[in-house]
């Protein structure tokens, strides 16, 4: 094969970079990369391509006892023996998750008795009597206090009266425009 030159292997590297070259022009590419390159340029292209012939004098030669070799191999693999789970283990689990229900259960059943039991606070009905009235009072001290600023409403509503009043007058003056006008009306007729 003869030695090409830049241009040619550039044209060629275009090809084979987009998947476009022939085997025989990417046979002639290796050839010409095999071989010493003067350009610079072409320096990096060089160690890829030794790389790539590298890689390929790795591969063995074929054998048509590789495939079934192999087979063997993936089926002694896939026999791997699964751990088990002691049953020991597992008893003892669900004895202590059954301890554990048993203890939740009874708690809520005790907590349970003591909300749901009513007792009496005080034996004697007058101290009830006086805390309750005194609980009353606290109460109503703070529902007062809560009140106070809405005593300010009490004067909106006052002014509201003054303002009935004038009502009256615009009613007044009403039936004077009327008057002026049956006034205005007879004069036009004389």
């Amino acid at each position: 094969m003869m030695r090409m030159d830049t241009r040619q292997i550039k044209i060629l590297l275009e090809k084979y970079y987009e998947g476009r070259s022939t085997l025989e022009e990417e046979q002639a590419l290796r050839d010409n990369f095999l071989k010493e390159v003067t350009d610079p340029e072409l320096l990096p292209l060089q160690k890829q391509f030794l790389l790539l012939q590298a890689g390929r004098e790795l591969v063995p030669p074929e054998n048509p006892d590789f495939e079934v070799r192999l087979a063997q191999m993936i089926d002694t693999r896939l026999e791997v023996p699964v751990k088990r789970i002691r049953s020991v283990s597992f008893l003892r689990l669900a004895i202590a998750a059954s301890i554990l229900l048993m203890i939740g259960i009874s708690g809520l059943l005790v907590i349970q008795n003591k909300w749901n039991h009513n007792r009496d606070t005080f034996e004697d009905p007058q101290k009830a009597y006086a805390e309750a009235q005194r609980t009353l009072l606290y109460v109503g001290q703070k529902m007062n206090s809560g009140i106070r600023p809405l005593s300010s409403v009490s004067k909106i509503n006052a002014g509201n009266e003054q303002l009935k009043n004038l009502k009256k007058l615009n009613s007044s003056l009403e039936m004077l425009n009327i008057v002026s006008f049956i006034n205005n009306s007879s004069n036009l007729k004389k």
